[in-house]
């Protein structure tokens, strides 16, 4: 009798445990019984690449995303910008970044890391002239107008701290950044180099000039030494949704090459899986290999929509120029994050996922006369045996970010001496089972945001 009850007991453990087992983490009993100490900083959110809304300032029409049948309908020359052929600078435009694009194509972006926030976490919005409440924790939202240069974005997000300071009354006071993908990068160069421009030459001296505005900094898939998707987006187009973007409407966006892998990282091989000497970020490497805007049908579709003849001719001319100053500055760019900064950057709070299989190198092969990329493996017409495409061109990551640049390593090796592989002050990194653009509804990440947020050890 007493050998049966044992194993009763035993048998009904299990099956409690079993119908008990949490499928994800009780954030409602973790975290709301902090709402009540609200001695928190303010809380700036900073969208990735094509995270937030646009619109025309003049009418309301918005430009970007617009509604999800447009989407998927739109052929995105509302996005390309008008470039000076004197200046190669944008002309004086009417559009203004609004809003974070929360929800559309079936995804959710930011709605649910907002929902989290505000449920869970006690924080409420503040609007544009909005002040913040004393009856809970406040946040902000950061949208930009993502594809202007990252520095004209950080400059921005001065503006906005310094009239959060001017809300609360403090000049000295420093928020806590969340920074999704690309946001994560101006938020570094503005903790790094404050509004400073980019210097055209010589060596980067980090000041730390915005490091006082921030006291926590927190990365959710930031490509710290670049990622393959801005390359693929000047190759074959940007997809969104069903749809591309046109190469040559992406050529226009000078924050894409800011994202593009840092120069030190091999980005093109072979089929025989050797690394070729291709400089990324110079105009002639996109000429020889006929790509973008030196694909044949790339330039026609755009000289025709220009006009066509000379004027069309004329345009083409403007716009490669604008693409060999913004690769410039796009490597400069890559390069001033990548400099050891001691002090100059807050201790780095970094999220991500690191189980995709993430593009880290293109192949190329020769068909008939030109080279053709290859960002598949099924993809190459001619493989040569024995090699392993799949471990050359992948590395674990969320789909566009691998494992090394999120943590701003050059090797997989997590064994290597982090003074000798990376320059970045990580304080704490989380790894997720997530793709980028769903990283931030991630339960498990936003209990680890909460986590960071809210713990006064967390810093």
């Amino acid at each position: 009798m007493d050998r049966w009850t044992r194993r009763s007991f035993l048998a009904a453990g299990l099956s409690l445990g079993a119908c008990t087992r949490l499928e994800r983490p009780p954030l409602g009993a973790l975290y709301r019984p902090t709402q009540q100490t609200l001695d928190q900083p303010p809380l700036v959110l900073i969208p990735g690449a094509f995270g937030s809304r646009l619109r025309d300032r003049r009418t309301g029409r918005e430009i970007w995303p617009n509604s999800t049948a447009a989407l998927l309908a739109s052929d995105f020359r509302g996005l390309e910008l008008d470039i000076d052929p004197v200046t190669l600078e944008p002309r004086a435009h009417d559009v203004e970044a609004y809003d974070l694009f929360l929800e559309g194509l079936g995804r959710d972006f930011y709605g649910e890391v907002l929902r989290t926030l505000e449920r869970v976490g006690g924080y409420g919005r503040c609007g544009a002239n909005g002040a913040p409440r004393p009856d809970r924790r406040n946040y902000y939202v950061y949208p930009y107008d993502f594809r202007l240069d990252n520095v004209r974005a950080a400059r921005g997000l001065h503006e906005l701290i310094e009239r959060i300071r001017a809300d609360y009354g403090n000049p000295h006071l420093a928020v806590d950044v969340l920074a999704h993908s690309n946001g994560g990068l101006l938020a570094r160069y503005y903790a790094r180099y404050g509004t400073a421009d980019l210097p055209d030459s010589g060596p980067f001296a980090p000041t730390g000039a915005g490091r006082a505005s921030i006291r926590r900094l927190l990365l959710v898939g930031t490509p710290n030494l670049g990622t393959m998707q801005p390359v693929l987006s000047y190759v074959r187009g940007e997809e969104v949704g069903l749809r591309r973007m046109p190469q040559e409407v992406v050529a226009t966006c000078a924050g894409a090459p800011q994202m593009m892998p840092h120069p030190a990282i091999p980005w093109l091989i072979d089929v025989r899986g050797r690394v070729l000497d291709y400089g990324l970020y110079e105009l002639d490497t996109w000429r020889q290999l006929g790509w973008s805007l030196f694909d044949p049908r790339v330039v026609e579709r755009a000289s025709s929509r220009h006009g066509g003849g000379a004027p069309g001719r004329s345009y083409v001319a403007t716009l490669r120029e604008y693409m060999a100053k913004h690769l410039r500055r796009g490597r400069r760019f890559m390069e001033s994050l990548a400099v050891p900064a001691p002090g100059a950057e807050p201790p780095l709070h970094v999220f991500g996922g690191d189980c995709e299989l993430t593009l880290a190198r293109l192949v190329v092969e020769d068909v008939g006369e030109r080279l053709v990329g290859r960002e598949a493996v099924a993809d190459i017409a001619a493989p040569v045996p024995g090699v392993d495409y799949e471990a050359l061109m992948f590395e674990p990551g969320d789909t566009v970010v691998t494992r090394a640049s999120l943590l701003g390593r050059r090797t997989l090796d997590i064994a290597a001496p982090r003074a000798e592989v990376e320059s970045l002050g990580i304080a704490h990194s989380v790894f997720l089972c997530e793709r980028h653009q769903q990283l931030t509804g991630n339960p498990s990440f936003q209990d680890n945001l909460l986590n960071a947020l809210l713990s006064v050890d967390a810093i």
